[in-house]
C-alpha cells in the first residue's frame, strides 16, 4: 500500500509543478497576445484567443518540453528507487515516501539556490523559516516525513537524517538569520537548539541502513558553521554588537555548555574524518561541505580556547590549542599544498568561498596557536596567512587580539602579542 500512495504522491506532484510552471509560461504568453489584440484592429475576441492558444498547444517546441519533463521525472523515479532499494539500504517503504519528498526538496532547493547564486536577498527572504511559501513546503514535507516515520523506529538515526535533509539542510544553506541581528529572536535560538539536537543524534544514534551510515557526518558539518558562527545568538542580551554578545554567552556557563559539548562533537566527526577511510571519502566528494567544516571546527576551537583563558586556566598547554594547530595545518594542507585535493575540483565560486572561510578561521587561531603558545607547525617556511588580507584589522566577526587579551584579564598576554606583531 506504501508503495502505491508514495508513487500517486510522486505523480500528482509532478503534474502539479507541471501545471504551474507550463501553465505559467502560457497565461505569461497570452497576456503578451491580449496585450497585442488590444491594440489591434477588432480587440480581443474569443476566436482569436483561442486561435493563439492552440497555436502554442500545437507548437512542436512545447510538445517537445512537455515529453522532455515527463520524461526526466520518469527517469528520476527510477534512479531513485534503484539507489534506495539497494541490498545495503534499509526501510524500503519509508524510501518511497523520501522519493517523494526528495521531488519537493528538489524544487526548493533550486529556488533557494537560485537566489543564493543571483544575490537576490529579497527573494531568499520568501523561503526563509517563518515565510509564506516555506510554510506551505514545510506542510508537505512535514505530511511526508510523518508517513515515513511509520516505518523507521525511533530509535535509528535515519529519522534524523531525513529531518535535517527536508527541514533544516536549506535553513544552513541560506544561513538564516532573524532581521534585526541586534534584537534577541526566539526562533533562531529554537533552530539552533533544533540542530544541535539533530547533530548529536546523527553522530550518536545507530543507523540501520549502510549508505546512511557512511553519510551521517555530511550533515553534521553543513550545519555546524552555520551554528558556531551563530553561537552568540543564544544570548538575548540588549542591542549590542556580536562579538560582546558571544562574550556575554561565555560569560553564561550554563549556556556555554552547548559550546562545550558541541566541540567535542566536532573533535570526534574529525577524528572520524582522518581515521576511517569511507568517512574521508565521503568529506573529499563534497568539498565545499569540507571546508564549512573545518572553518567550523577552528572557530568553535577557538571559542573555547576564549573560555578557558577567561576561567584562568593556562590554555597553552591544553589539548584544544594542538588540536586548533593540528586543524589549521590540515585546512592549508588541503588548499595550498595537495594539488590534487578535492579543494581545485570546485568551480571558482566555491574556491572563493573556501578561500574566505580558511581567512576567517584561521586569522585569530593562527597567531595564537604559532606565535603566543608556541605550537610547531609542519610548513614552517609557507605563509598562512593569505596575501589578500587586511594586515591591520581582522574581520569585525573574528576576535581580536586585543578582544582576547582585555576579556580574559591578559595583559602579559597582550604585551606578547604586541611585541610579536612589531616582530613581524
Amino acid at each position: 500500500m506504501a508503495y502505491i500512495e508514495s508513487f500517486l504522491l510522486y505523480v500528482a506532484i509532478v503534474i502539479f509543478v507541471f501545471v504551474v510552471l507550463f501553465g505559467g509560461a502560457v497565461l505569461l504568453y497570452m497576456l503578451i497576445v491580449q496585450t497585442k489584440l488590444f491594440y489591434s484592429v477588432g480587440g480581443i475576441t474569443w476566436e482569436k484567443e483561442k486561435k493563439y492558444f492552440l497555436k502554442i498547444v500545437k507548437n512542436r517546441f512545447f510538445k517537445m518540453g512537455v515529453v522532455v519533463y515527463f520524461m526526466a521525472w520518469t527517469l528520476f523515479y527510477i534512479n531513485q528507487s534503484f539507489e534506495y532499494y539497494g541490498k545495503e539500504r534499509a526501510y524500503p517503504r519509508a524510501k518511497a515516501y523520501a522519493i517523494v519528498a526528495n521531488t519537493v526538496w528538489f524544487w526548493h532547493s533550486m529556488m533557494v539556490n537560485v537566489a543564493l547564486n543571483r544575490g537576490w536577498g529579497e527573494y531568499t527572504r520568501l523561503v526563509s523559516p517563518g515565510n509564506v511559501l516555506d510554510r506551505k513546503i514545510q506542510k508537505v514535507q512535514t505530511y511526508l516525513l510523518n508517513k515515513m516515520y511509520r516505518y523507521i523506529p525511533g530509535e535509528d538515526g535515519e529519522r534524523d537524517y531525513w529531518y535535517y535533509r527536508y527541514k533544516q539542510y536549506y535553513i544552513a544553506q541560506i544561513r538564516y538569520l532573524p532581521d534585526s541581528i541586534h534584537q534577541p529572536s526566539e526562533k533562531i535560538i529554537r533552530i539552533m537548539d533544533d540542530m544541535h539536537k539533530t547533530s548529536h543524534a546523527l553522530y550518536d544514534k545507530p543507523f540501520r541502513d549502510k549508505v546512511l551510515d557512511k553519510e551521517r557526518y555530511l550533515p553534521i558539518a553543513q550545519m555546524s558553521y552555520y551554528l558556531v558562527s551563530n553561537e552568540g545568538y543564544f544570548t538575548p542580551f540588549e542591542r549590542v554588537s556580536y562579538l560582546e554578545r558571544l562574550f556575554k554567552f561565555m560569560d553564561n556557563k550554563e549556556l556555554f555548555k552547548k559550546s562545550i559539548a558541541y566541540n567535542r562533537l566536532l573533535n570526534n566527526v574529525y577524528l572520524k574524518m582522518k581515521e576511517d577511510k569511507e568517512v574521508a571519502k565521503e568529506f573529499e566528494e563534497h568539498p565545499y561541505i569540507k571546508s564549512l567544516f573545518y572553518a567550523a571546527l577552528a572557530e568553535i576551537l577557538e571559542d573555547n580556547i576564549v573560555y578557558d583563558a577567561h576561567n584562568g586556566e593556562d590554555f597553552c598547554k591544553s589539548e584544544k590549542i594542538r588540536r586548533l594547530a593540528e586543524v589549521i595545518q590540515d585546512f592549508y594542507a588541503w588548499i595550498f599544498k595537495d594539488r590534487h585535493s578535492s579543494f581545485h575540483r570546485m568551480g571558482e565560486r566555491k574556491k572563493r568561498q573556501a578561500l574566505w572561510l580558511y581567512d576567517v578561521a584561521i586569522n585569530f587561531s593562527y597567531h595564537l596557536s604559532r606565535y603566543v603558545c608556541r605550537i610547531p607547525y609542519r610548513y614552517k617556511d609557507e605563509k598562512y596567512l593569505p596575501e589578500y588580507r587586511n594586515k591591520k584589522e581582522l574581520f569585525d566577526s573574528a576576535v581580536t587580539y586585543e578582544d582576547f587579551a582585555k576579556f580574559t584579564n591578559t595583559e602579559k598576554l597582550l604585551d606578547n602579542i604586541n611585541n610579536q606583531n612589531k616582530e613581524r
